[in-house]
Parts: C-alpha cells; structure tokens; sequence
C-alpha cells in the first residue's frame, strides 16, 4: 500500500513538472528569446522551444534562427528532422521570411548561415515551399556571386545550386552579362546546372563581352570554350580562320574544353595543311582528340600517312589514339610510309609509349598488329609487349604471349633508319625472353 501511495506521488509529481514544463513554453514570447541569446542557459531553452509543439510555430521560427544566429545550426537539423512533417511545414512558412530578411540585410557570414539554415530547411518543405526558399537562396547567391565570393559556408554554392537545378540558370546567365562579374567561375556554375538554353544565352553573352575586348584575357577563352553552344562555336571558329597565329590558337585551345563535332572538318583541314603555323597546327590537333570518333581517327591517319614532318606524323600518330582508342593502333602505325626513314628512339619515345597509355585495352590491337604487312607496326608491337607498367598488372606483354613473339623470330624486315642488326626478328626473340622471366 505504502508503494502504491509512493508511485502514485511520483506520477502526479512527475505530471505536475511535465504541465509547467509545457506552461513554460506556451509561455515563450519573442523578447525572451532575444534575452536567451545572451544567457548561458538560454541555447537550451531556445533549443526547447523549437522543439515544443506548444509554441507557435511563428516563435519555433524564431528559435531556430536565433540557434543559427548563435553558431548552432546543427542542433537547429537535428530538431527539425525530429519533428513532425506537419509542424516542420507550419515552421518553416514563418522562418523562411526570416532568414530571408537576415540574409538581405546582415553582414555577409550571418547571412551566409542563414542561407545555410533555409537550404538545411528545404528538404523538409512542400514544392510551393520549395520555391519560394529557392528564390531567396538565388537572390542571396546573386548578391554573393557578383561580389567575386563563390566559397560557401556549411553548404557550398555548388551543392545549393545543384539541388535547386535548372531555375539556377537565369540568374547566372543575368550575371555573366554584367561587366564587373567574374566570367570564368560563373561559365563553370552555369555548364553544372543550367540546361542547354540558359548555356547558349550564357554563351552569347559571353561572346559580346569578348567581342569588346581590346584583347581576350585567357580566362575568358576558358569560360568560352568551357560554355560551348552555337554563339561560342561561331564565334571561335571565325577566331581560328582570321586572327593572327597567337590569338588562333587560343581559339582553338578554348575549343578543346568540350566536344564541337560541327568544328571537325575545319580542325582536320587546318591539322592536314603543311603552310599552316605551328603553334596553331598543334592546338588543332588538340581539338581533333577532343572531338574524337572515327571521323576524327580517319582524318589523322591520312596525316600521318601524308605530311612530310617526323614531329607532325608523330603528333597525328598520339591524336588519332587519343580520338579512337585502342581501335585507332593498328590503323595509326600502318599510315607510317615504310619509305620515310625513323629513327629507333623516336619510334619508342612517340609510337611505343602513345600504346602504353591506354593500358590493357590496347593489347587485342598489339597482338594484331604482330602479323601486319608493317615492319613498323610489327616491330613497335614487339616493344609495347616489353613496356614496363609502374603497375605489373597494367603491362602489356606476360610469359603467354613468348610463343606468338617467337613466331616472328626469323623475320629479318627493319624499318628504314633503324641501326644495322636491328630487325623484327631480333628483337621478338629477345622480348619473348624478357618476358619468359617476367611470368604472368
């Protein structure tokens, strides 16, 4: 009896605290929220406001942007993910014009975590409320990114206009179209998130911003190849074809920032041309391997196979691997002319190591080209088998392939140029022993 009576007390005891608990918190006004801030206790007490559903939802807003005020905007998640979705929807409606409010008007860190707080917020919210947090976010990011500050706080300017998506794009377009705006990091924001409209009004932005230039700083080049659309691809085309050599190629080096198929004939034209500038030559070629395919692969081939320059041969030889693959190393070492005289370091320094680089997906092609009517082709495949990997794993040739070497042990072609004693067979015979050793 006398435990009964002493649980029954507890109960009612307990009960009577839990009543002025919540009589405490209904009793919550927005002066002594204010107060709190300043008192060692009051994060606490601001903390149980927000979380008690006896407040109005008006004072829980008010809550949590004081916790972001006072540097705890983790607690203010932690809270807000705790709660109900039908009372997290009622407080977010009254803290959405609040952090908007701090994020016009207070120096740029407060207004930096307000706007970290709402985008923490905005999962929780409905797609009505969606939107009208992301027009404050867009607004704040606006006044952000043309002030040159693309850093973040919690949350980064990348991540917040990922999420929010293609509504993102207007807002960057309207900035690259402002003189004082930094072109190179918008053009880079605006490629992530912007569909392909907003990235052709950014482009042709850009390109009148150019257009009035006296001379195009290198970061707008970048920013210009780095937007594309059909104003950028005019626009640098027209650079390519009538500037001077130096501003041609950085025409053409902004070209090599994305893929511009349309571009393709003009770039293996220019690439093919032995009067063209070398500076300009070389760019070209870059824009080739960029766009890439098999019409890219053939027009390099039919380089290598044409132009009388060692060093443009080679060049073509490293694009058209680079534009077709491991598919483009049999056709590539074939266009080399058994009339032209290599030389044996060269063959290994360009030919060999291009196949390297592409690692074990090239090696069908090696095996291939072992039986090609090309000393050239033979003899280079020989040594790609030989390479040495930083990765064992990643070399091409292991003891296996020692029988399809020795196949060609009697074969006594050279290419023209290669020291005497040099052949196919001579040195099929040696890999095939460098490789019996290695095992694999």
């Amino acid at each position: 009896m006398i435990a009964g009576w002493i649980t029954s007390l507890a109960m009612r005891t307990l009960l009577t605290l839990g009543l002025l608990g919540l009589a405490a918190c209904e009793s919550v006004s927005s002066e002594q929220i204010e107060q709190w801030k300043g008192t060692q206790k009051g994060p606490a007490k601001i903390e149980e406001a927000l979380r008690s559903a006896g407040v109005a939802p008006s004072l829980r807003a008010q809550a949590a942007a004081a916790l972001t005020d006072l540097g705890m905007p983790e607690k203010v998640d932690e809270v807000m993910a705790a709660l109900p979705a039908n009372q997290r929807w009622e407080i977010l409606k009254e803290l959405v014009p609040l952090h908007a409010k701090t994020m016009e008007s207070a120096p740029v860190p407060k207004a930096r975590d307000a706007r970290d707080g709402l985008f923490s917020a905005r999962v929780y919210a409905q797609p009505d409320g969606q939107k009208q947090i992301d027009i404050a976010i867009l607004t704040s990011l606006e006044k952000d990114l043309k002030d040159g500050r693309f850093a973040g706080g919690r949350h980064s300017l990348d991540k917040m206009l990922t999420a929010i998506g293609t509504p993102s794009g207007p807002m960057l377009v309207r900035l690259l179209s402002d003189p004082k705006a930094p072109y190179k990091g918008l053009a880079e924001l605006l490629v992530r998130v912007g569909d392909e409209s907003a990235r052709d009004k950014g482009g042709a932005v850009l390109v009148r911003r150019a257009a009035a230039e006296n001379e195009i700083p290198n970061d707008m080049w970048i920013a210009l190849g780095t937007l594309g659309g059909q104003s950028v691809t005019e626009f640098l085309t027209q650079k390519l074809v009538k500037s001077p050599p130096a501003e041609a190629a950085l025409a053409a080096k902004a070209l090599q920032q994305a893929r511009y198929p349309s571009v393709l004939p003009l770039a293996l034209k220019i690439a093919a041309d032995p009067k063209a500038n070398n500076l300009v030559r070389d760019e070209v070629f870059g824009v080739v391997e960029k766009i890439g395919g098999s019409a890219a692969q053939k027009g390099l081939v039919e380089i290598i196979a044409k132009d009388k320059k060692d060093l443009v041969r080679y060049r073509a030889y490293e694009a058209a691997l680079e534009a077709g693959k491991a598919e483009a190393v049999l056709p590539a070492l074939q266009a080399f002319s058994d009339k032209v005289s290599l030389r044996q370091e060269d063959v290994v320094d360009f030919l060999v190591k291009d196949i390297t680089k592409l690692g074990r997906s090239a090696k069908p092609a090696v095996l291939d080209a072992l039986s090609s009517p090309s000393a050239l082709a033979r003899i280079t495949a020989v040594w790609a088998l030989e390479a040495p990997s930083a990765n064992p794993r990643q070399s091409l040739g292991a003891a296996s392939d020692a029988a399809a070497l020795l196949k060609l042990a009697d074969d006594k072609a050279s290419p023209r140029g290669f020291p005497a004693g040099v052949t196919v067979g001579s040195e099929a015979r040696r890999v095939a022993a460098v490789l019996q050793k290695r095992g694999g």
